[in-house]
C-alpha cells in the first residue's frame, strides 16, 4: 500500500482544520471532563443513543463548503462545521440547563463554545466565525434527562487544486486513494482511471 504524503495532505482544508478545532475546544472543554469526537453531520438514532451516554459530549461535524462568488481557479469560500452539544443530567430542567456542582449545564457549554470559536483565526488557514446556534430535539429521543444544542460555524480559507500537483496516477497514489492507486481492469467490471489527469494551470 502506498504511504500517504503529509506534504500533500497537509494542504487539504478539512483534514488540516480538524486538529486545530479540537485543540481550540480543549481550552474550555478538557478531556478529563468532556468527550469530543468526530460525528456525521446527521446523527442516527443509534449513534445518538451512544453519544448521550458520554455526556457531557461534543460532536464535531463538517457539513459543507460555500464557495465565494469571487472564486476563480482558486476556490475561496467558507468551510462549514457544526458542534453537537449533549448534556445528560438527572433532576430538574434547571440542572440540565444551568448545571450544578456535579454537572455542567447546556447553557454554559453553548456559551463557552461560541466564545471560543467566534473571532478566532487559524494561522495560514483563515478566520472562524459562529453563524448560528440553536437548541434542538433528536427525533425518537425519549430520555427527558438529555438536552441538546447545535453551534454552527465556518472557517474561511483559500484552496488551489494546483497545490496538490495531481497530474499523474503516481501523484494520486501518494494520497493513498485505493480505488485510483490500485486500478482494476475494465474487464473485471471495475473503474480504470486514465494515466494522466490534466490540471488547469493556475492564473498568475
Amino acid at each position: 500500500m502506498h504511504q500517504q504524503s503529509p506534504a500533500i495532505l497537509d494542504l487539504a482544508p478539512i483534514r488540516s482544520m480538524e486538529p486545530h478545532i479540537r485543540e481550540r475546544l480543549a481550552i474550555g472543554f478538557p478531556d478529563r471532563h468532556f468527550t469530543i469526537e468526530r460525528v456525521p453531520a446527521t446523527v442516527t438514532p443509534n449513534e445518538f443513543e451512544r453519544v448521550a451516554k458520554l455526556s457531557p459530549f461534543i460532536g464535531l461535524a463538517w457539513t459543507g463548503i460555500s464557495p465565494a462568488q469571487s472564486s476563480g481557479r482558486r476556490l475561496r469560500g467558507s468551510w462549514e462545521w457544526r458542534l453537537l452539544l449533549v448534556v445528560k443530567a438527572a433532576g430538574s430542567d434547571d440542572v440540565r440547563f444551568r448545571g450544578d456542582a456535579f454537572d455542567i449545564g447546556l447553557d454554559a457549554m453553548t456559551d463557552v463554545a461560541v466564545a471560543l470559536l467566534h473571532g478566532w483565526s487559524i494561522d495560514e488557514i483563515g478566520a472562524c466565525s459562529v453563524t448560528s446556534s440553536q437548541a434542538i430535539f433528536a427525533e425518537g429521543q425519549t430520555d427527558d434527562s438529555v438536552v441538546l444544542a447545535l453551534v454552527n460555524f465556518q472557517i474561511d480559507t483559500l484552496i488551489s487544486p494546483a497545490n496538490f500537483k495531481l497530474v499523474t496516477e503516481q501523484d494520486l497514489a501518494q494520497l493513498d486513494v485505493a480505488w485510483l492507486a490500485n486500478p482494476q481492469s475494465e474487464a473485471d467490471g471495475q473503474f480504470s482511471p486514465p494515466q494522466t489527469i490534466e490540471v488547469p494551470q493556475e492564473e498568475a
